[in-house]
């Protein structure tokens, strides 16, 4: 016990000890707000850039009072991060609504603190394109890359793994439903281009038929590079595609067509309004 109060009256209430830890304080005090300050002037900012194109297209854009991604209850922002590592909780800083034909489309941003380590803490940022469609089985569908940062092509067991690690992955209503979830048989050649699990194999397999599919490789050179691999998630009503970083709007219409390029082609694909019931 005397130990204790010594080690407190000589180290704790050294003023030297005080004064570092105050200054301490004050630094991580003064660093988050100044982080929560700078977000806030780019969301202000990403706002500003993307309004031009929400007015062109007739739609409008949200803030952060307003933004919510339609799906985040079937799939939550930064799904795939280590919780552990979140610094703040996810949050959606703007969302653009507008029509693209007869499809409903909106797109998010959503970004969190997130502890790095050796990069420290910074934000993160992600954001989804989402459509609104009739209800289809649960389904999940990517162009896996076959080649590897080299350039050598991956070899067949590699580029399986890389194929089940993308969409083997259930989606929450096929979780909820206790589904099974097996790979869906595409019919050659798009089989050897593609891979796709669902709930419904053979249902899923009349969705992704040839021009389906074959409409994805012809947009494949004018997608940007990010987008090229996009893998596509069919639950409760919606499509949608989650890409790293913030909304690009240069490059977000030729994806947003992409997607709608893939409905039109699919038998059970039809546009829905994201209110409706299903």
């Amino acid at each position: 016990m005397d130990l204790l109060k010594l080690w407190v009256t000589d180290y704790l209430l050294n003023p030297l000890v005080l004064t570092a830890l105050a200054v301490m304080i004050v630094f991580m005090v003064g660093r988050r707000w100044l982080q929560f300050r700078s977000h806030g002037k780019a969301r202000d900012e990403q706002i500003a850039a993307l309004t031009p194109l929400a007015q062109r297209l007739g739609g409008k854009v949200l803030g952060p009072d307003e933004a919510a991604m339609w799906t985040a209850e079937l799939c939550k922002p930064f799904w795939n991060e280590f919780s552990i590592a979140f610094r703040s909780k996810r949050q959606f800083d703007l969302s653009l609504d507008f029509q693209r034909g007869q499809w409903h489309v909106r797109v998010t941003e959503a970004s969190i603190r997130y502890d790095s380590r050796g990069l420290g803490v910074r934000w993160l940022q992600e954001h989804r394109i989402e459509i609104a469609t009739a209800r289809l089985a649960p389904l999940k569908v990517t162009r896996p890359n076959k080649y590897g940062l080299n350039g050598q092509p991956l070899s067949p067991g590699r580029i399986e793994s890389e194929r089940k690690q993308i969409v083997g992955n259930e989606p929450e209503t096929a979780k909820q439903a206790d589904a099974e979830w097996l790979p869906v048989p595409l019919l050659p050649p798009m089989d050897q281009e593609f891979s796709a699990y669902g709930s419904d194999p053979a249902a899923a397999a009349r969705e992704l038929n040839f021009d389906a599919l074959h409409w994805l490789i012809d947009q494949a050179e004018s997608l940007p590079n990010w987008a090229r691999r996009m893998s596509l998630t069919f639950e409760s009503g919606f499509v949608y595609l989650v890409a790293p970083d913030h909304v690009h709007p240069d490059d977000l219409m030729v994806v947003v067509d992409t997607i709608c390029g893939l409905l039109d082609r699919m038998p059970g694909a039809r546009p829905r309004h994201p209110a409706a019931t299903l």
